[in-house]
């Protein structure tokens, strides 16, 4: 039998494959962006519309490298827009007008994603859900 650990590891594996499975859907009818450009776009949305490329490493966990050229293919694309940041040494990127719509089509295609994904669950058991996360994203940001 499996101790209660790794059973908690099995379920935090559980998160990030369904993590993966709504990136992908929404990959799918995007198109025009990979899943590293979206979720650099994706935290820049969260983030009113700008943030620095640091900042944007910090929360996604993905490298600078990754993020420069996640960022490049987005300015290309003309969602977002890079500019010296205050201190000179760093940069901020700004969502354009098109970035800002696509943030919109965006928010649907996740909700729908997501909608499509839990909606054979109760009230009750979403419910719970949401604060088992909400605990655990309290916990990560507490210790990490």
């Amino acid at each position: 039998m499996k101790n209660e650990y790794a059973m908690l590891l099995d379920q935090l594996t559980s998160l990030r494959k369904l993590r993966r499975k709504i990136l992908d859907e929404i990959n799918t009818n995007l198109k025009d962006i990979n899943s590293s450009e979206f979720y650099v776009l994706n935290k820049i949305c969260e983030k009113s519309g700008e943030q620095t490329m640091s900042d944007l490493s910090d929360s996604t966990g993905l490298s600078n490298a990754l993020i420069t050229a996640s960022v490049d293919s987005l300015e290309n694309l003309k969602l977002v827009k890079r500019k010296r940041g205050p201190d000179r040494r760093s940069y901020v990127v700004k969502l354009t007008a098109k970035g800002m719509e696509k943030c919109r089509e965006m928010e649907k295609l996740k909700n729908r994603s997501i909608e499509s994904l839990f909606r054979n669950m109760t009230k009750e058991d979403l419910t719970e859900l949401k604060e088992t996360l909400k605990k655990l994203n309290e916990l990560m940001d507490k210790y990490m």
